[in-house]
């Protein structure tokens, strides 16, 4: 089962969902059929990419699925289970927290966390660009306002 990876949905062009679990860039794609491939870095899988997505769940977004449900993991892992493929574990987590930096909060990305660019996070404070908001600043930290405790999920957290 992977463990570690990130889900990218290209639902604007041609709804693919790419699955990446490893920072390598792919140099030999394995086409198994035609809705699924299989990337390659030399004789290593880096990951899978799934076409036509959207014969199995509507997203509506486009872009790295930050902290992806359940149910669609599950959907995800049937369509490798019949393809003969390793499957994917739940995520329990985005990789995305709330931490304090000069006595404020922001949004902290922990190292081994997969980023929008499809590279890995060797931990970094999150801009409003690594959270796929466009502003006019989007080299900005991400400062949280809401009474939020230090050390939990961005993706989970509600004010308190």
């Amino acid at each position: 089962m992977i463990k570690e990876y990130g889900i990218y949905n290209n639902h604007k062009l041609d709804n693919t969902l790419l699955i990446r679990f490893s920072d390598k860039k792919e140099n030999r794609v394995s086409k198994i059929d035609s809705e699924v491939e299989v990337l390659y870095f030399d004789d290593e899988p880096v990951g899978y990419k799934i076409n036509n997505f959207i014969r199995y769940a509507k997203i509506r977004y486009s872009g790295i699925i930050f902290l992806p449900a359940n149910p669609l993991i599950d959907v995800i892992n049937s369509i490798l289970i019949n393809h003969k493929l390793e499957t994917l574990d739940y995520k329990k987590g985005s990789g995305y927290i709330t931490k304090k930096k000069d006595d404020k909060l922001y949004v902290y990305i922990l190292e081994g966390t997969y980023l929008r660019d499809e590279t890995i996070s060797k931990g970094k404070y999150a801009t409003y660009y690594d959270l796929d908001i466009n502003i006019e600043n989007e080299n900005d930290l991400i400062e949280i306002q809401e009474d939020i405790p230090e050390n939990i999920d961005f993706f989970k957290a509600e004010a308190m």
